[in-house]
């Protein structure tokens, strides 16, 4: 009978650690499932993109755009080599992105961009000038 005890335990345990693990990969699945549905996000603009300058002193010749959406306001912050700014006056609709930033509280810098599935492209303006902007959407590893 103690044989037949332990060997009923031992099944027994087999099939809660096999259950354990087919729930472990299905929720893998969903996880993987939900980050895949918000990349494929109806609002093309959101995520974080890298991006290049032309025409700009070095520090912000290159950067990161994060673009997020809080209920109905976006927010954008821009991530340059000596910090972060936040864009202010942003207007996102469709494929455009407006927005402005203010550098050393003193240049007001203004943002013109269009997207077209993964990239970025368009121009920024300021008193010192205007640039071209080309960047690429910021995709998570697999």
């Amino acid at each position: 009978m103690n044989i037949t005890h332990i060997f009923v335990k031992g099944i027994f345990l087999t099939q809660l650690l096999v259950s354990f693990s087919l729930v472990e990969m299905n929720n893998s699945g969903i996880k993987t499932t939900t980050i895949q549905e918000g990349l494929l996000s109806k609002e093309p603009a959101l995520g974080v993109w890298n991006y290049t300058m032309t025409n700009v002193e070095s520090v912000y010749n290159q950067g990161v755009l994060f673009v997020t959406k809080n209920e109905n306001t976006y927010e954008i912050a821009v991530k340059f080599s000596n910090g972060i700014l936040n864009g202010q006056d942003v207007v996102i609709t469709n494929n455009k992105v407006n927005f402005n930033i203010n550098i050393a509280g003193l240049e007001r810098v203004s943002f013109v961009l269009m997207i077209d599935g993964d990239r970025i492209m368009g121009e920024s303006y300021s008193d010192k000038g205007s640039s071209q902007i080309l960047g690429e959407r910021q995709l998570p590893e697999r």
